[in-house]
């Protein structure tokens, strides 16, 4: 995925920037067709497809890309695949501050433009998290419920989907808002793990479940780590589990091997890393880095400050992350192949599963297992 920085904006103009949205939408086009190649029917839609396309700025429509989506999107649907998208943190529905919040919203109609013009039916949601709490969690909801209520388009809250998360708002909290609104609920089991609610995962599954009967059906488990190596329990068969892991399809054939959910090409498996690990891998911001080794403007980031801190960086460092974060990859658009090469490996061992279960063969005709 080929992303920009303001500054190549600003030297090479709008129109190189949506040619490096057209390279990525042909680069889905691969992606989607290596999923069916491997038995991969869910994928998360990278953020970055169109970069800045919801900039209040440098913002742009998708349109001129429209027949290249719609391409994409139908190859998709015939293969039988599920897309979705996950906004970033700074989607924050329940700001104080009503710029965050217009940004928020032009953040979600950016990505609900790409999934219509692709043709992508309610299956392909939006997944936010409630955002930051700003001192007075009551009042944060409010906002919230607002926000949904009087001020997205409908299009845009008919894709909208709520996910629990480690810090603000458990499932419990969501719960509230998504049966008052009828808006689904996607259920964390990790999240869930560090910011619990006080009803258990089978109470929230059955509840978010009819809330998702309405509409579509997806739950998702987030693993912060290269790979999973098991299924969470009792989990319903009518479902869509998405694994969001550090080694991507890797984290997804390894599932498939394990518990024997479908046939696995060789040529496709890379052995795991020998020393996983379950830091970031990303690129970090050159300014955070600076603060870091104690240069520049120093600001102390101690993780006691839990959900004040994480209100502060979703509201100060906006532009910082979009200007810093964003890798400048000019040269990497005239020197990226026109498609992927896949290397082929050694077999990796591949452990059985610790403790066998008959849910193993149940879920051998589930629909679909993402890659993140």
């Amino acid at each position: 995925m080929v992303s920009a920085r303001i500054d190549s904006i600003k030297k090479n103009g709008i129109d190189w920037v949506k040619a490096l949205g057209t390279r990525n939408v042909q680069d889905l086009l691969h992606m989607i067709q290596w999923n069916e190649d491997n038995n991969i029917k869910f994928m998360r839609l990278s953020s970055e497809m169109f970069p800045f396309a919801s900039h209040d700025k440098y913002g742009y429509s998708l349109d001129y890309c429209a027949d290249l989506l719609a391409q994409a999107g139908a190859l998709a649907n015939k293969y039988g695949h599920r897309l979705t998208v996950h906004p970033g943190q700074y989607t924050q529905l329940g700001s104080n501050k009503p710029a965050v919040i217009e940004s928020a919203i032009r953040e979600l109609e950016y990505h609900c433009q790409m999934l219509d013009l692709m043709g992508i039916g309610p299956d392909g949601v939006m997944i936010i998290h409630g955002g930051g709490v700003y001192d007075d969690k009551a009042a944060t909801i409010k906002r919230i419920k607002q926000t949904i209520s009087n001020r997205l388009p409908q299009n845009v809250r008919d894709r909208l989907v709520l996910e629990n998360d480690e810090l603000c708002y458990n499932a419990e909290d969501l719960l509230a808002i998504c049966e008052e609104l009828d808006v689904p609920l996607v259920f964390d089991y990790h999240h869930d793990m560090l910011n619990p609610s006080s009803i258990p995962p089978s109470a929230i599954i059955a509840r978010a479940h009819a809330i998702f009967a309405k509409r579509v059906t997806l739950m998702e488990r987030r693993a912060h780590a290269d790979r999973c190596e098991n299924l969470p329990a009792d989990l319903p068969d009518d479902m869509d589990l998405m694994i969001e892991a550090k080694d991507k399809e890797q984290a997804v054939l390894h599932l498939y091997r394990m518990y024997g959910l479908a046939e696995v090409k060789h040529e496709s498996l890379r052995p795991p890393a020998a020393d996983q690990t379950k830091e970031t891998k990303g690129r970090k911001s050159n300014k955070r880095a600076a603060a870091k080794n104690g240069d520049g403007n120093k600001k102390k980031k101690g993780k006691g400050k839990g959900r004040r801190k994480q209100d502060e960086e979703s509201e100060e460092e906006e532009q910082e992350a979009e200007e810093e974060e964003e890798e400048d990859l000019d040269e990497a658009l005239d020197n990226m192949e026109d498609e992927p090469t896949y290397v082929a490996e050694a077999e990796p061992q591949v452990p059985s599963p610790a403790t066998p279960s008959s849910r193993s063969s149940r879920r051998r005709g589930a629909r679909s297992i993402p890659v993140a």
